[in-house]
Parts: C-alpha cells; structure tokens; sequence
C-alpha cells in the first residue's frame, strides 16, 4: 500500500518574536511574531516541492498553539497528527532574534523551559503517521529538551525501523540547551539506526570528536556507525556526501545580500531529503544548496520560494527582475 506521506517529522515549533528591522530588542515597542521550528521548516520546504510532507509535535491548546498550527498548515504541511495539551499551565515556546549584520552578531534568546513540546512523552507517539510514511526525519534539537522528548525521538525511529520507514537526522547541535558531552551521550545511541545522518563539520569536531575535511568526517561516520549516507555541511564551503553510489560535493551559492539566514539550514535539509527519496543524493545537495541560499532571501524561518523559483536557481538563474 502506498505511503500516506514521503516525508513525515516532528519537532518543537516556537513563536518567533523579534524587533522590526534591525532594531535592538532592549528599545523595541514592538515585535514582528512569526512561527519557526527546525523540523516544521523543513516540512514546509518539502511541502513548497511538491512532497507530501506531514509535521507532529505537542501544542497547548491555546492561542498561541493555534497560531503555531495554523501557520505550518497553511503551506500544504499536514498537522492532524498534532498533540494537543489541555493543561492549565499548557504553553508554546518562544524564541527571540536580536538581528545584527557584522560586525554585530544576531543573537538568538529562548523561552522555552516546561513548553508543551518539551513534556511531550514516548508514549504519545502514535505509530501511525511515522509508519505511514516514506521517510521519518528529525533533528538532535527535540531529544536536547527533555529526557521525556529524548525518549519520544527513540520510540519514533523504534517506530520506523519496525514499520521498513528510512530516517534521516540532523544533528543541528544547540549549545544553549546542552553541553558537546551531554548531546553525544544521547545521540550516539540513535546513529545505528540512521539512514541518512545529517551533520556540519564544526559539530563533528566538538560532539563526536571527529576531525578532518568534510570528506574524510562523512568517511568516519559511514565506517564508524555504519551510516548508509552521510551528508557532511561545511559553511563557506559548500556540503559533502557520501553514500553506496560515491561521494558528491557542492559549492555554495555566492549571497549578495542576506535578509534572514534562519532556516536556511532547514531549507537545505529538504532538498537533500528529495534527492534521498529519488535515489540521488547527488540531485539533493544541488536542490540543498539552492533552496538554502533563497531562504537567506526570505525574512522568517520559512522557505517560501515557489518549486519554479527554487529550479531557476538550481539551473543557476538568481536575481533580476521577471517583467
């Protein structure tokens, strides 16, 4: 039977609030409200392909978890699968931007301690949605909130591995919520039944103790844990991969202007995930690049470039004016 979905995640999505412009947060009188969470924008990116992407997490059953709700299912993303929480003390996390262009750094603030996704427990995760999909994806963020979610992130791949559902992981390391020894006592475990791991090359030096080029780190983690493709980011220089059919290399787009780089990351990710599902991971590093150099176009932590925009880009055409 086919799959109900090709891609299915789940994740914390917060409330983004930040100042207009590039105003400091201290002097703000106001605050530009968005919704952002790394595994919801990477549904909504799939969802902007053409995949069939469904998101999860727990919401309170509230305002604000509605708006959450109502934000990432208005791009095509699939979210009956929410959890809702009824509790009275039930609340969303936020997370605030204190934009900067250097020298000055953006700094990014959270609230999100007892957050309904941070409760969210094991055996909350229904099988359903993660066995009736091609491919489970998630990311090191969730199991970084709380014992209860690290569990949840293993009953979920649990879920795949017994359903024959891939899963590809992002290790999108945090170091406000964890220290490089507390996050690889919690994701080494998880390696083994990867499919598609996911990693830049800085959080391989500081969490797995992996060094060297992006070639040689994707060549230690394949032999290491045994992980079938590996996709290695390296900032300025580009991304590698490798996996049964050889090892692929992209370059980075040259950015003439940033407007938000938030979720680029995760705009990237889908796109590996589309070639991942086409069997050439050489195709998702090219998509990769491309959606993530049109999301530092786009303000909030969404991609929403169009599939012809994103395939313009792809075929090397940025910029300019259509008439």
């Amino acid at each position: 039977m086919p799959a109900n979905f090709d891609v299915v995640t789940f994740g914390e999505t917060m409330l983004r609030l930040s100042a207009p412009g590039f105003s400091r947060l201290e002097e703000a009188v106001s605050l530009d409200v968005r919704v952002g969470g790394s595994e919801s924008n990477t549904a909504v990116a799939l969802a902007r392909l053409g995949l069939k992407a469904a998101w999860f997490s727990k919401l309170p059953a509230n305002p604000l978890g509605r708006r959450i709700a109502n934000e990432i299912h208005r791009w095509g993303v699939d979210t009956e699968s929410i959890i809702w929480d009824d509790a009275p003390n039930a609340r969303a996390g936020l997370y605030f931007l204190d934009f900067g262009l250097p020298p000055r750094a953006t700094d990014v603030y959270y609230d999100r301690a007892a957050s309904s996704a941070s409760r969210i427990t094991a055996i909350e995760i229904e099988a359903s949605p993660v066995a009736n999909a091609r491919l489970l994806h998630l990311s090191g963020i969730t199991p970084a909130l709380s014992p209860y979610a690290a569990k949840a992130v293993s009953r979920a791949i649990a879920i795949a591995k017994q359903a024959g559902v891939a899963v590809s992981f992002d290790i999108n390391y945090r170091s406000k919520l964890w220290s490089p020894a507390t996050a690889r006592e919690a994701l080494e475990p998880l390696l083994g039944d990867i499919d598609l791991l996911m990693c830049p090359l800085a959080d391989a030096d500081a969490i797995f103790d992996i060094h060297g080029s992006g070639h040689e780190v994707a060549a230690e983690f394949h032999s290491r844990y045994e992980t079938p493709a590996v996709v290695i980011t390296m900032g300025g220089d580009g991304a590698v991969a490798l996996d049964q059919t050889g090892e692929h290399l992209v370059k980075p787009y040259e950015l003439k202007g940033v407007v938000d780089r938030v979720g680029a990351g995760d705009a990237f990710n889908a796109g590996v995930l589309m070639g991942h599902l086409k069997n050439d991971l050489a195709l998702g590093l090219r998509y990769g690049m491309a959606m993530a150099a049109l999301k530092h176009t786009i303000p909030g932590d969404l991609l929403l470039s169009t599939r012809g925009e994103i395939d313009a880009a792809v075929a090397g055409s940025i910029g300019g004016i259509n008439r």
